[in-house]
């Protein structure tokens, strides 16, 4: 009985200690992530060279006249 308590315990603890290993991976991870976005952010980030053409205009009605869209 003792033997499996003290196996129950100690696989727990080793549970608890690989959540927080996890835990903690992701939010270096996080870290990392928002250190480089904000290096290309400081870059320039997504900005066009090139000038980009505008959208398309909105389609004609097909009734002369009519004002109302569809």
């Amino acid at each position: 009985m003792t033997n499996r308590l003290l196996l129950s315990v100690a696989g727990l603890a080793a549970l608890v200690s690989y959540c927080f290993y996890r835990g903690q991976s992701t939010k270096v991870a996080k870290t990392e992530v928002k250190e480089d976005l904000g290096r290309w952010e400081g870059e320039g980030g997504n900005v066009p060279t090139v000038a980009t053409p505008s959208p398309a205009p909105p389609p004609q009605s097909s009734y002369p006249g009519s004002e109302a869209r569809h």
